[in-house]
């Protein structure tokens, strides 16, 4: 009896506790905090879920005598940027040891998380982010001088960072900043760099000492320069102010020279100009005069000019009268002349215009005039041949000429018989 109560009271606390984990296992869930990102896992539903859960809670139920392997999980990501420090023993490019605490920060990248959970995984700071820090850190210091450390630490920074993202990329992180917090530096290396300090101090010290007596130097030689140019500006300026006056002097004397030779010139030219002046006017005179005088010229010139025209007119008249009453005296002369006398003057101009010792050959002797035979009797005529004077010649202007006598001409006539008749 007693045996069956107790295994009736184990079973019943076995059903008790069977039904609060089967209770509890179907209010089992997860709850995603603010600032992380999680990928829902089901092993009986394709595994690993693409999509990104967002925070809040989610249900992972699975009944009690499922094994673990089995169930339903949630893989959390922090999303934040999370700082890790790493503690890195490296050398210089001296071969110098240093000690230095580096810290780096980073976060997964979103919208690859199903790409980090399923090449990396969760842990991927050890897997990928601290192996690569370490490695691009000590690649940097190792080309770094122990002087350049000291002076240049935002740079290797910034080189330690762009080393380690060039390492991660493709690896779904992104890395923020690498900070060098702190270096510790072996005691012999503190002890060289104090003396090297100290005896940079010492030459500083000495160089500004240097440097401040030949400060005092410049600044004496600087004072003597001013003082030497001050006075050489002062004799300069004396000499120059000398030499002003002198030309001031000279020019004042030019002037006057020049004003007293201007004057001369002026009144020389006033004297040559009232010459030349007078002397136009005298010019203007004589040349008024001269056409006076010629024009008086002139009149009497026409007044003789009209005296021997009329005069000459006068004459003209008279001639012309004398030889109108001479031809009027010749043409009744000449109207008295027989055609026998007219036939002897041609014969004689005939004669004359042979000369002597002329031969003319006549033909018929029975048409030849009687006269021509002087010395024959039966051939004389009984009038004597009468030669008419020429008319007179009448020249206008001039005298009258008187007429000219008949020349004498005796003309030679031969027979065909070779008898010649004077």
């Amino acid at each position: 009896m007693g045996a069956l109560v107790k295994m009736l009271s184990i079973t019943g606390l076995s059903f008790v506790a069977l039904a609060t984990l089967t209770l509890g296992t179907g209010c089992a869930g997860v709850a995603i905090q603010p600032g992380h990102r999680a990928l829902y896992f089901d092993p009986n539903n394709g595994g690993i879920q693409h999509e990104v859960l967002q925070p809040g809670w989610y249900r992972t139920a699975c009944p009690i005598w499922e094994p673990d392997n089995k169930c339903p999980r949630v893989d959390d990501f922090d999303v934040t940027y999370t700082t890790s420090k790493e503690d890195l023993h490296v050398l210089s490019s001296e071969g110098l040891p240093l000690d230095l605490h580096i810290a780096v920060s980073y976060r997964p990248i979103v919208a690859e998380l199903y790409m980090l959970d399923t090449e990396i995984g969760a842990n991927y700071f050890d897997e990928v982010i601290g192996p690569e820090f370490r490695s691009a850190a000590i690649g940097v210091f190792a080309k770094t001088s122990y002087q350049d450390l000291q002076r240049k630490n935002g740079a290797i920074e910034d080189e330690i960072e762009k080393a380690l993202r060039e390492r991660l990329g493709g690896k779904h992180v992104e890395i923020s900043s690498v900070l060098i917090q702190k270096v510790d530096y072996a005691p012999e290396i503190l002890k060289s760099e104090k003396e090297r300090v100290v005896s940079q101090e010492e030459t500083l010290k000495k160089k500004q000492l240097l440097a401040n007596q030949a400060e005092t130097e410049k600044m004496e030689l600087e004072t003597h320069s001013a003082q030497k140019k001050m006075e050489l500006e002062a004799q300069t300026a004396q000499k120059k102010m000398e030499l002003e006056a002198q030309a001031t002097q000279q020019k004042l004397a030019a002037t006057t020279d020049l004003e007293v030779k201007k004057i001369e010139i002026q009144k020389d030219t006033d004297e040559e100009k009232f010459r030349i002046d007078s002397s136009m006017r005298n010019k203007q005179a004589e040349a008024k005069l001269t056409v006076e005088q010629a024009r008086i010229d002139k009149m009497k010139a026409d007044a003789e000019s009209v005296t021997r025209v009329t005069k000459a007119n006068g004459e003209a008249s008279a001639r012309i009268a004398l030889a109108r009453a001479s031809a009027a005296e010749g043409q009744a002369e000449s109207a008295s002349i027989t055609p026998m006398q007219v036939e002897m003057h041609a014969y004689d101009a005939l004669g004359k215009m042979g000369g002597s010792g002329t031969s003319i050959m006549l033909g018929d002797w029975s048409k030849l005039p009687a006269w021509l035979f002087p010395k024959t009797p039966g051939f004389q005529s009984a009038f004597s041949p009468v030669y008419a004077l020429p008319p007179p010649t009448i020249t206008l202007g001039g005298p009258v000429p008187a007429p000219a006598a008949a020349p004498a001409s005796t003309a030679t006539l031969t027979q065909t018989n070779g008898n010649p008749y004077p």
